[in-house]
């Protein structure tokens, strides 16, 4: 039984209505037997009741409510702490869940053959299903570091997450991708990894409130740890989905961090500085004078082109602006 090998872990803070969503979708599906764990990382909405209101419909359901909220980062890396079932998936909890076509994913967990299952995320659409290799993964698929570092596309062995993977999540917290390294290694010897024959998971949100620059210099610190320049270069040119839309929204996440965040641009310009090589570094020499600009004057424009009037501090998305393939 799938309830033997795997089990779901569901962190959440503060979205009570897209928590019960997920939950319903969940507790309709071929893993509803499943031990699931909510990670409730101390909300302060009705995520308590949402929680209540479900658990009978689930035969092994569990919250773990945090007594202070640690942060979504953290909050993930204590859901992989704590698996116990040979695998294990971390989802997030306001995605479309889509089991109408499981069946080989519930085989390759029960089979015990890779090291990792990879269900849905943006980017991986036009991959062919079936077991493979990470390192041939990512030979015929750049975006693979985009799409195994989104949490519920992920289902992982257990075994694998060894001190070392955790120890480098923890480290790697503040740049928003905690399993990056893990991500990296795996390519590198080449582990065993099943593509399930259709999209289980389907992006809906994310889940870390931030800028576009604040965003793009932490994805750069990650890709900087790659030791292939040509695939750090990708990766970079490829968080826009061409040059001319990378070159307008380089430029544009530079004027609005000038904007929401000017106290950080210059650190983060001077910090991608070094991190960035070649004509990404030329660029950013050319559109830096951007952070010149004085705020009453972006502000200005801004009003001029949309028409808005904010009041107060600047309020983004619940949402990390994220390449458009992760």
């Amino acid at each position: 039984m799938i309830s033997d090998d795997l089990e779901l872990v569901l962190p959440t803070y503060n979205r009570a209505d897209a928590l019960a969503r997920t939950l319903e979708q969940l507790a309709d599906s071929p893993f509803a037997a499943c031990r699931l764990t909510v990670m409730d990382n101390c909300s302060t909405d009705s995520t308590p009741e949402v929680c209540a209101r479900l658990a009978d419909r689930f035969d092994d359901f569990r919250v773990v409510r945090h007594r202070r909220n640690v942060g979504a980062e953290a909050n993930y890396l204590r859901a992989l702490e704590g698996l116990e079932q040979p695998y294990g998936w971390v989802l997030c909890d306001d995605d479309d869940l889509d089991f109408s076509d499981c069946d080989d994913v519930i085989a390759a967990i029960a089979e015990g053959e890779v090291d990792l299952v990879s269900v849905g995320a943006p980017g991986r659409e036009d991959w062919p299903g079936g077991t493979t290799t990470m390192g041939r993964l990512h030979s015929k698929h750049p975006e693979v570091y985009g799409v195994f570092t989104f949490w519920p596309n992920t289902i992982y062995r257990t075994a694998a997450i060894d001190a070392t993977a955790l120890m480098d999540g923890y480290r790697n917290i503040e740049n928003l991708y905690p399993m990056f390294s893990f991500v990296r290694r795996l390519i590198e010897r080449d582990a065993p990894v099943h593509i399930s024959r259709s999209m289980l998971v389907h992006r809906v949100g994310v889940t870390v409130p931030t800028t576009r620059m604040h965003w793009y210099v932490r994805w750069v610190r990650c890709v900087s740890t790659i030791p292939e320049s040509e695939v750090r270069r990708d990766l970079v040119w490829n968080t826009s989905p061409g040059r001319i839309d990378y070159l307008r929204t380089f430029g544009a996440s530079i004027a609005q961090e000038k904007l929401y965040r000017p106290h950080a641009v210059a650190g983060e310009l001077w910090e991608l500085l070094f991190l960035l090589r070649g004509v990404q570094r030329l660029l950013l020499v050319a559109f830096a004078p951007l952070a010149l600009i004085p705020t009453s004057v972006l502000a200005w424009a801004k009003r001029l082109i949309t028409g808005e009037r904010e009041e107060g501090p600047p309020r983004f998305r619940d949402a990390a602006p994220a390449p458009p393939w992760p």
